[in-house]
């Protein structure tokens, strides 16, 4: 399939994600958008592509099947949209989720059924029939171990209370044909199987790479986590455009935490608030702007309370050490400021106003607009420099509470007030519209 390409009229191939032979299938994945959906951006989706090189025991239609299955019982599964034939390939389209692992997921549940169908067909060749007094306790126990080797196939949500039915009937039938080998029985042997364990439920104790918190009338917070890991804070004394507030440049161990793909929206805000003072209102989308520190923090409470995850906003140094995704130069993509306008929206191309998120290309993290977009508020208190300043990662909160740190710069701003070290303050209860901001959740 080519770029661009368009699948069943509906789906615009934008990306290739992978690629892979499995047995005798070439299966290919794609990142498309949905342009049936009239909004803007356009949703995202995955997209398995896949011919038959020869002839296999997998019928393409038992795997979409088992991919449906596992959307539908795994709540924080990728839902199967549509599957269909298009040009001689098998098209599976499923929601996009960001590092999810689709290619790993189609290899096992495909040679899992392949597997499954080659030994039922091996199993109907050797059949032959056989008498009561033929049946031995071991042929009886072979039978057991295999339909306790069948349940591990079963969704873990419903594993506990089969592997319970199931071992029920196989001691009664165990029962039952020993009894038929008098007058020579034979020790009855009890198999226990070991206890399941569930896994978490909730996407942060499972250390899930992404998720998505669904707030209702399919809007979502998208989150992504951020590794544990140590930077340098502030800007070196080589660095264009450098400002004495950035000084001494000093190192911080962060531990992991979680922080949104984009800034808040003005979609997401008047879903959780209930409505919107934005500036600029003609796109949902857009950031919510022309609030204060005081009001994101009463979002966070709410979104909190709407989601059971413990929503915050970053300390100064969690917010640089995301934007910088490992980096140590001026901007997460280099030093080059000729090349901003890919990656944000500042004042030599955002004719004076914000525009909908998602639009530019994300930092290496997956994190989008970080440069430019809107400033975005910061946990901590204003200081002029980093002397004295935390070195875990934690917010800065002694001083003079009522000036905030925002970061980032905005649609109004030039290039260097953009850079990943660049900071200003405002006071807490200030509303401008070019001030944002993006939520984050500490790791557990």
């Amino acid at each position: 399939m080519d770029l661009d390409s368009i699948l069943s009229n509906r789906y615009r191939i934008k990306q290739v994600l992978d690629r892979e032979q499995i047995d005798a299938i070439a299966l290919s994945l794609y990142l498309a958008e949905n342009l049936e959906m009239p909004i803007f951006p356009k949703p995202l989706c995955a997209i398995y592509c896949w011919q038959v090189l020869q002839e296999d025991n997998c019928a393409p239609a038992a795997i979409a099947i088992r991919l449906y299955e596992i959307g539908q019982n795994y709540t924080l599964a990728p839902k199967v949209q549509a599957f269909f034939n298009e040009d001689g390939y098998y098209c599976l389209v499923r929601e996009y989720l960001e590092g999810y692992a689709y290619i790993a997921e189609f290899r096992t549940e495909y040679l899992d059924i392949c597997d499954l169908r080659d030994r039922a067909n091996d199993d109907d060749r050797s059949e032959k029939p056989q008498t009561d007094s033929e049946v031995s306790t071991l042929k009886v126990l072979l039978i057991a171990q295999s339909l306790a080797q069948s349940l591990t196939r079963v969704p873990l949500n419903r594993r506990q209370l089969l592997v319970n039915g199931s071992a029920a009937i196989a001691g009664f039938s165990l029962a039952l044909f020993l009894e038929n080998l008098k007058p020579k029985p034979k020790p009855i042997v009890t198999v226990i199987s070991a206890p399941i364990v569930e896994p978490p439920i909730d996407p942060i104790k499972r250390g899930d790479k992404a998720f998505r918190d669904d707030l209702g009338n399919g809007i979502y917070m998208e989150m992504v986590r951020i590794p544990a890991g140590k930077f340098t804070i502030g800007s070196p004394t080589n660095e264009k455009d450098r400002r004495e507030n950035e000084s001494p440049p000093i190192e911080v161990r962060v531990p992991a935490f979680y922080m949104a793909k984009f800034t808040v929206t003005q979609e997401q805000w008047l879903t959780v608030v209930g409505s919107n003072i934005a500036t600029f209102r003609d796109n949902l989308q857009a950031p919510m702007e022309s609030i204060s520190w005081l009001e994101a923090q009463e979002f966070c409470r709410r979104l909190a309370a709407k989601t059971q995850h413990l929503y915050r906003l970053p300390s100064e140094s969690e917010w640089e050490y995301a934007c910088r995704a490992g980096t140590n130069t001026a901007y997460h993509f280099g030093d080059d400021s000729t090349q901003l306008p890919d990656y944000a929206w500042f004042a030599a191309n955002a004719d004076k106003r914000s525009h909908p998120i998602g639009q530019k290309v994300p930092n290496p993290w997956g994190l989008y607009e970080m440069h430019g977009g809107v400033w975005e508020w910061c946990e901590d208190t204003w200081h002029d420099n980093f002397y004295g300043a935390p070195a875990d990662g934690t917010a800065w909160i002694e001083g003079n509470v009522g000036r905030r740190v925002r970061k980032g710069g905005s649609w109004s701003n030039d290039a260097k007030l953009c850079r990943s070290a660049s900071r200003e303050w405002h006071w807490q209860g200030d509303r401008y519209n070019d001030i944002g901001f993006r939520v984050v959740i500490s790791a557990m």
